[in-house]
């Protein structure tokens, strides 16, 4: 009776919020957009952090949904500092498949891809790309492992009834049932 209840409730919220995206036997699916996953990430940039070789910090985070992708795109602004070279500022555009953690009620990402690197306005070159990838690839693990794109209410019942999530036509779509 008190689930019964609470799916009730939940589904009444969802109702009025007007991010239902379906309603079927799988249960209750409501879409992320983009904008919603970048505010949650905004709330936990700038992240740093300090290596042998220099200091790695990654600013302005943008998701992206892509019709086509089962992945969430994140695009960052990063600068590496180092006692050597001066700042370099680039972009790095980030991929990976959206994973529920029930305990803590969060979207995470897991199997970063790293899709596009740039410093300066340039794309590095081949053999420049494999050892820096490999340098950054520890701050992306590292931040997509415990900095979540989506977080529901912590103290909500609800994340229990979270059966699936996926993105599919450019939406993150978060399906709640019994």
């Amino acid at each position: 009776m008190k689930k019964t209840i609470s799916v009730i409730a939940i589904f009444i919220a969802f109702l009025f919020s007007g991010c239902i995206q379906n309603i079927n036997q799988q249960g209750l699916t409501i879409k992320v957009p983009a904008s919603q996953i970048t505010q949650s990430l905004e709330q936990q940039f700038p992240i740093s952090q300090d290596f042998e070789y220099g200091k790695v910090t990654l600013t302005d985070p943008k998701a992206m949904l892509s019709a086509g992708s089962d992945r969430v795109q994140a695009g960052t602004t990063i600068d590496f500092s180092s006692a050597l070279i001066p700042k370099q500022t680039g972009s790095l555009f980030v991929s990976g498949k959206p994973f529920f953690d029930a305990k803590s009620g969060a979207v995470y990402l897991k199997e970063p891809n790293i899709e596009k690197l740039e410093f300066n306005g340039y794309k590095l070159a081949s053999f420049m790309k494999g050892p820096l990838t490999e340098a950054i690839m520890p701050i992306i693990n590292e931040v997509f492992r415990t900095h979540p794109i989506y977080q529901l209410n912590k103290n909500s019942i609800q994340n229990s009834f979270v059966n699936d999530i996926k993105v599919s036509n450019g939406e993150l779509l978060i399906t709640f049932g019994l």
